[in-house]
């Protein structure tokens, strides 16, 4: 009768992969940590400028939505007035926040104010990080844009008023 002996495997006491000793070396850790910092570098303004560009295309869109409607409402009615008492409304923008009495709307980095004669601006919270163009709605002209390269409109302080609209800088959005 053959016995079959039984021979315990024991690995061997550097069983570590070249793959794994390597990834764990110091030097090798450092440059893997400089790598990710550098794409996170590289992504940061572009994530930056898409955002920034997605809020300016949320303004637009809201100016062109709101601007009809608020210019035939009655004068008492208040931007944040409107938004809340009408259903489609209330939807659509349901993450706006008026600010004070309502007269102000804050919406995805831009702020949303009537003026006078049924013209609706829309323009960045914080020019040139939460967006750029200014956009105005009027009952005779539809939308327009400015580029706002200087930073004029920015914030509540400096809300555009419709004299601002006789500028030549002032475009018809597309």
């Amino acid at each position: 009768m053959i016995s079959q002996a039984t021979i315990p495997f024991e690995a061997p006491a550097s069983s570590a992969s070249p793959r794994t000793t390597l990834a764990h070396s110091p030097p090798t850790a450092l440059l893997l940590a400089a790598v990710g910092l550098v794409v996170i570098l590289v992504s940061m303004p572009r994530l930056a400028h898409w955002a920034a560009a997605g809020n300016q295309a949320d303004a637009a869109q809201a100016a062109q939505v709101l601007g009809p409607l608020l210019s035939t409402a009655p004068p008492a009615h208040t931007l944040g007035t409107l938004m809340r008492s009408t259903p489609p409304l209330r939807h659509r923008f349901s993450n706006a926040r008026p600010l004070g009495a309502g007269y102000l709307v804050e919406h995805h980095g831009y702020l949303l104010a009537r003026g006078e004669g049924g013209i609706l601006f829309a323009w960045p919270l914080q020019s040139g990080r939460t967006g750029e163009s200014t956009y105005a709605w009027t009952p005779d002209s539809g939308l327009l844009v400015h580029p706002n390269k200087d930073h004029r409109w920015t914030g509540e302080a400096q809300m555009p008023r419709p004299l601002d609209l006789e500028l030549p800088t002032w475009r018809k959005a597309l």
